[in-house]
Protein backbone atom coordinates (compact mmCIF):
# COMPACT_ATOMS: atom_id res chain seq x y z
CA UNK A 1 0.00 0.00 0.00
CA UNK A 2 1.23 3.91 -0.69
CA UNK A 3 0.41 6.41 1.61
CA UNK A 4 -0.72 9.50 0.47
CA UNK A 5 -1.12 12.87 2.11
CA UNK A 6 -3.18 16.07 0.13
CA UNK A 7 -2.50 19.10 2.32
CA UNK A 8 -2.36 23.08 1.59
CA UNK A 9 -1.05 26.04 2.35
CA UNK A 10 -0.37 29.68 2.22
CA UNK A 11 2.94 30.89 0.37
CA UNK A 12 4.91 32.73 3.35
CA UNK A 13 5.66 35.32 0.26
CA UNK A 14 4.64 35.60 -3.33
CA UNK A 15 6.55 33.07 -5.29
CA UNK A 16 7.97 34.25 -8.47
CA UNK A 17 8.95 31.84 -11.10
CA UNK A 18 12.21 31.50 -10.38
CA UNK A 19 11.48 30.59 -6.86
CA UNK A 20 9.13 28.28 -7.95
CA UNK A 21 11.65 26.31 -9.69
CA UNK A 22 14.17 26.37 -7.28
CA UNK A 23 11.64 24.72 -5.15
CA UNK A 24 10.29 22.36 -8.22
CA UNK A 25 14.28 20.90 -8.40
CA UNK A 26 14.50 20.77 -4.85
CA UNK A 27 11.35 18.64 -4.57
CA UNK A 28 12.67 16.25 -7.08
CA UNK A 29 15.37 15.86 -6.06
CA UNK A 30 14.76 15.10 -2.65
CA UNK A 31 11.71 12.82 -3.30
CA UNK A 32 13.40 11.01 -6.15
CA UNK A 33 15.96 9.96 -3.46
CA UNK A 34 13.37 8.63 -0.86
CA UNK A 35 10.46 7.19 -3.26
CA UNK A 36 8.37 9.84 -2.90
CA UNK A 37 5.90 11.24 -5.92
CA UNK A 38 2.84 13.76 -6.11
CA UNK A 39 2.10 16.82 -8.18
CA UNK A 40 1.78 20.81 -7.15
CA UNK A 41 -0.60 23.16 -8.07
CA UNK A 42 0.46 26.93 -7.01
CA UNK A 43 -2.14 29.57 -7.73
CA UNK A 44 -1.82 33.28 -6.32
CA UNK A 45 -0.03 32.29 -3.28
CA UNK A 46 -1.74 29.33 -2.68
CA UNK A 47 -0.33 25.79 -2.42
CA UNK A 48 -2.42 22.12 -3.15
CA UNK A 49 0.11 19.62 -2.83
CA UNK A 50 -0.99 15.57 -3.31
CA UNK A 51 1.89 13.22 -1.74
CA UNK A 52 2.59 9.89 -2.31
CA UNK A 53 5.30 7.51 -0.79
CA UNK A 54 6.01 5.92 2.40
CA UNK A 55 3.77 7.06 5.55
CA UNK A 56 7.10 7.82 7.75
CA UNK A 57 8.82 9.63 4.94
CA UNK A 58 5.55 11.47 4.38
CA UNK A 59 5.41 12.23 7.44
CA UNK A 60 8.81 13.79 7.67
CA UNK A 61 8.20 15.64 4.77
CA UNK A 62 5.29 17.23 5.90
CA UNK A 63 7.00 18.52 9.59
CA UNK A 64 9.67 19.80 6.81
CA UNK A 65 7.09 21.72 5.38
CA UNK A 66 5.57 22.97 8.11
CA UNK A 67 8.93 24.51 9.08
CA UNK A 68 9.68 25.91 5.71
CA UNK A 69 9.33 29.83 6.07
CA UNK A 70 7.49 29.56 2.29
CA UNK A 71 4.38 27.90 4.49
CA UNK A 72 1.99 29.14 6.22
CA UNK A 73 -0.93 27.61 7.68
CA UNK A 74 -0.14 24.36 6.78
CA UNK A 75 -3.70 22.25 6.45
CA UNK A 76 -3.42 18.15 5.94
CA UNK A 77 -6.51 17.98 3.47
CA UNK A 78 -6.33 14.50 3.91
CA UNK A 79 -4.61 11.86 5.04
CA UNK A 80 -4.90 7.87 3.66
CA UNK A 81 -2.91 4.27 2.54
CA UNK A 82 -4.11 4.38 -1.16
CA UNK A 83 -3.85 0.73 -3.28
CA UNK A 84 -1.03 2.25 -5.84
CA UNK A 85 0.09 5.95 -6.06
CA UNK A 86 -1.74 7.79 -8.46
CA UNK A 87 1.47 9.97 -9.84
CA UNK A 88 3.86 7.02 -10.57
CA UNK A 89 6.64 8.04 -12.53
CA UNK A 90 6.53 11.97 -11.35
CA UNK A 91 9.31 12.83 -8.82
CA UNK A 92 7.08 16.00 -8.22
CA UNK A 93 4.47 17.26 -11.00
CA UNK A 94 3.90 20.57 -11.43
CA UNK A 95 0.53 22.43 -12.94
CA UNK A 96 -0.17 26.10 -13.05
CA UNK A 97 -3.78 26.02 -12.67
CA UNK A 98 -5.94 28.81 -13.34
CA UNK A 99 -8.03 30.40 -10.10
CA UNK A 100 -11.43 28.95 -11.63
CA UNK A 101 -9.75 25.43 -11.68
CA UNK A 102 -8.31 25.64 -8.25
CA UNK A 103 -11.71 26.69 -7.33
CA UNK A 104 -13.80 23.69 -9.12
CA UNK A 105 -11.02 21.37 -7.33
CA UNK A 106 -11.67 22.64 -3.91
CA UNK A 107 -15.10 23.04 -4.34
CA UNK A 108 -15.84 26.61 -4.21
CA UNK A 109 -18.70 28.05 -6.37
CA UNK A 110 -17.18 30.74 -8.76
CA UNK A 111 -20.44 32.18 -8.90
CA UNK A 112 -20.64 33.29 -5.95
CA UNK A 113 -17.11 34.70 -5.36
CA UNK A 114 -17.01 33.08 -1.81
CA UNK A 115 -14.07 34.25 0.08
CA UNK A 116 -12.92 30.97 1.26
CA UNK A 117 -9.34 29.35 0.30
CA UNK A 118 -9.08 26.17 -0.93
CA UNK A 119 -7.29 24.74 1.72
CA UNK A 120 -9.91 25.67 4.20
CA UNK A 121 -12.63 23.46 1.88
CA UNK A 122 -11.51 20.04 0.47
CA UNK A 123 -13.72 17.94 2.87
CA UNK A 124 -14.02 14.58 1.39
CA UNK A 125 -11.86 11.53 -0.69
CA UNK A 126 -14.31 11.53 -3.51
CA UNK A 127 -13.21 15.61 -3.87
CA UNK A 128 -9.41 14.49 -3.46
CA UNK A 129 -9.65 11.92 -6.12
CA UNK A 130 -11.57 14.11 -8.70
CA UNK A 131 -8.72 16.85 -8.08
CA UNK A 132 -5.91 13.77 -9.02
CA UNK A 133 -7.57 13.01 -11.96
CA UNK A 134 -8.41 16.94 -13.14
CA UNK A 135 -4.30 17.15 -12.55
CA UNK A 136 -3.11 14.08 -14.64
CA UNK A 137 -5.87 15.08 -16.89
CA UNK A 138 -3.67 18.79 -17.51
CA UNK A 139 -0.21 16.92 -16.96
CA UNK A 140 -1.09 14.52 -19.78
CA UNK A 141 -2.41 17.09 -22.23
CA UNK A 142 0.58 19.14 -21.60
CA UNK A 143 3.51 18.39 -23.70
CA UNK A 144 5.95 18.62 -21.12
CA UNK A 145 7.56 16.06 -19.00
CA UNK A 146 9.72 18.41 -16.69
CA UNK A 147 9.31 15.95 -13.22
CA UNK A 148 8.66 13.00 -15.15
CA UNK A 149 11.24 10.13 -13.97
CA UNK A 150 12.22 8.46 -17.26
Amino acid sequence: MTYQIVYSSKSGSPMQTDDLQELLEHSRRSNAANGITGALVYEEGIFMQILEGDKDLLNDLMEKIRQDVRHENVIVLQEREVPAAVFVGWKMAFVSATPKQVAQWAGISTANEASESPHETIEDQNRTAQFAQDILALLVADDTTKGKVE
